[in-house]
């Protein structure tokens, strides 16, 4: 299947109703999660490109070839919709990832892991499939789908493989791009130069619901369930992204070299690694170029920023005049007003592009007091690090999927990017990384909003 046929069968592909899926619509979902996944690896140039980590804080890219498939059979196995292991060794070894903080960390983790032949874990994913297939296609299928149903675990395996659809894409991103094929069909948003002022917005003050309710109709990961009522004050929030217009103009006033604008700890770490501008931005005699997923670029001015928490905070610091990140509580009513109780579809979601898009160009239904780009585009840092919210419990089959990182060293971002897809990309699900990591996230700034 190619993957323009992949493409555009993914962005009608929604979540599924949980009490009015069938076998087949679930079959369908399986097999788009697993076909896209495949693209992105089948782009890599050479069989030892696998062995490489782009990124010196992830697993070799062999991993994650043979991780997703893993999770579903592990998973499927502990429900007894599968009943023999396909590859016991590989069971183990692809089974869990890594979470380090440096690099020796993660050296220390897989010293003396002997990495399988490629063309092995390709017919390893040949044999899961099969399996996964003959599950859905031969199991009775009792509606509604509770979290406490076996097919509760097939979903959380099409779940994950679709997390690490975005994980993996932004992997390949920091590969050479010699190292690459782009697939026949990827297409980019388009960058006109068009950029808008970015304006600040009040949001208006009231009380916010956090948590999704158990009875939802669609899947979802153990931290986003639980119920925290949270009043909001109103408040002044940038109307757009941050653009990589907007951050050029902290680059060239030398605020990477600037320690007023940074707290110790980024600071170290930018000292660490001689960090001048953003990872995706290419330096040239007279400016920057642009690394997207499989090519370089123009930098595209009126794309939002991409940077990690540390720079994020930099910039707002840089600012002055009190501005800060957004906080969950004051994104979700951000939410509400942007986009009211019925909420929109007109996002960079579901690779909408394959690429960040112009902000401002996904208007929301709201667009006097709204502001752009909330959900979609790229995922937005937020204030807050990850934590529980009251009621959490972890699911049973996979305990440790988020409440290992309720530790204070994880920060909070929403929104979703062009690459989130699946239930990932719904407004409930809460993401988190070390605030040195990449992904594609940015950010847009907020000031308390002075009392009259």
């Amino acid at each position: 299947m190619g993957i323009v046929t992949t493409i555009n069968k993914l962005r009608c592909d929604q979540a599924p109703s949980l009490d009015h899926c069938s076998p087949q619509s679930l079959l369908n979902y399986f097999e788009n999660s697993w076909e896209l996944e495949e693209i992105l690896m089948k782009s890599l140039v050479g069989e030892e490109t696998f062995y490489l980590n782009p990124d010196p804080l992830r697993n070799r890219l062999i991993f994650y070839l043979g991780h997703t498939s893993v999770f579903y059979i592990n998973k499927l196995i502990s429900v007894g919709l599968i009943k023999e292991r396909i590859n016991s060794q590989y069971e183990t070894l692809f089974e869990i990832g890594v979470d380090p903080e440096t690099p020796t960390e993660l050296d220390a983790a897989i010293q003396g892991v002997n990495w399988p032949d490629v063309e092995e874990v390709w017919q390893y994913r040949d044999k899961a499939r099969e399996a996964i297939t003959a599950v859905i296609q031969n199991t009775c299928l009792h509606l509604p789908i509770d979290q406490q149903h076996p097919f509760w675990a097939l979903l959380m395996g099409i779940e994950h493989s679709r997390i690490h659809f975005e994980t993996s894409s932004m992997l390949l991103r920091q590969l050479p791009v010699d190292r690459l094929k782009r697939p026949q069909g990827w297409n980019y948003a388009p960058s006109n130069g068009d950029i808008p002022k970015n304006q600040k917005r009040a949001i208006p003050g009231g009380v916010v619901s956090l948590g999704k309710p158990k009875d939802d109709l669609t899947y979802g990961w153990d931290s986003e369930y639980g119920d925290r009522q949270v009043e909001v004050k109103p408040f002044l929030a940038s109307q757009c992204l941050v653009t990589n217009e907007e951050f050029l103009e902290f680059v060239q006033q030398d605020g990477y070299n600037n320690p007023d604008y940074w707290n110790a700890e980024s600071w170290a770490w930018k000292q660490l690694y001689n960090v001048q501008y953003p990872k995706f931005w290419l330096p040239i005699p007279d400016g920057y170029r642009y690394r997207a997923t499989f090519d370089e670029m123009d930098l595209p001015l009126d794309w939002p920023v991409e940077v990690n928490y540390y720079e994020a905070i930099a910039f707002c610091t840089w600012k002055g005049r009190e501005t800060r990140l957004m906080t969950e509580a004051e994104w979700n009513q951000a939410l509400l007003t942007s986009e009211g109780s019925h909420l929109s579809t007109n996002h960079n979601l579901n690779l909408q592009f394959i690429s960040p898009s112009p902000v401002g160009m996904f208007k929301p239904a709201n667009s006097t007091s709204g502001l752009y780009d909330l959900r979609g585009n790229v995922w937005e840092w937020l204030a807050d690090t990850f934590n529980p919210l009251p009621g959490f419990q972890p699911h049973p089959l996979y305990k440790d999927q988020s409440a290992p990182f309720f530790d204070s060293r994880h920060q909070m971002m929403l929104g979703g990017s062009w690459a989130t897809n699946g239930s990932m990309a719904l407004p409930s699900y809460r993401n988190w990384f070390r605030p040195y990591f990449y992904q594609h996230v940015g950010f847009r700034t907020v000031q308390d909003l002075s009392p009259v």
